[in-house]
């Protein structure tokens, strides 16, 4: 992809992000992006349809990354903390896919995914048969991460990563007993 696509795709995406913070994503319209990106009302067209594509490209991107960080089950050390850092360095977007209501099936999937990623590990500390089957409990600690990223985003992260994928493998682990 030539430099100045790229270059004007952020340019589009970064201020989508700071006016859906600011104002909202339902009150922005087209010429506030285009005006805060410093570009051609038609350049943007080239892009997108839509205000509502130029978004859900935006997040498919953010939870590929989230994705990709996530292959390994979640009990691990190392990805705890590889999401939080990645949480830290992408807070508004992961508050706008968080926190937004136009973003609850963008979720709901990427819960689907991380429990998906944490399923063989729970295979092995829960029976079948069990009180607690192995899916809930998948579910459970994939919705736990999420919802302990969100606080901490709500709190402006007043513990670093290290701190909080401890935490998280803390929780996780008294849960596990």
């Amino acid at each position: 992809q030539d430099r100045r696509v790229r270059k004007t795709q952020q340019a589009l995406s970064e201020a989508l992000v700071a006016l859906i913070l600011e104002k909202g994503y339902d009150a922005i319209t087209i010429k506030d992006i285009t005006d805060r990106a410093d570009v051609a009302h038609a350049t943007f067209y080239r892009h997108y349809r839509d205000k509502d594509e130029l978004l859900r490209r935006k997040l498919e991107e953010i939870v590929g990354e989230i994705e990709a960080l996530t292959r390994e089950p979640m009990l691990q050390d190392s990805e705890g903390y590889l999401i939080f850092k990645h949480a830290q360095e992408n807070s508004s977007l992961y508050r706008i896919l968080l926190g937004s209501p136009g973003t609850l099936q963008v979720r709901k999937w990427l819960q689907n995914q991380l429990a998906a990623n944490t399923l063989q590990t729970c295979k092995q500390l829960y029976q079948p048969n069990g009180l607690i089957p192995p899916q809930i409990a998948a579910q459970h600690i994939a919705g736990s991460l999420l919802l302990l990223i969100e606080s901490w985003l709500d709190q402006n992260m007043p513990y670093p990563p290290q701190q909080m994928a401890k935490i998280y493998r803390r929780l996780i682990a008294d849960a596990t007993l």
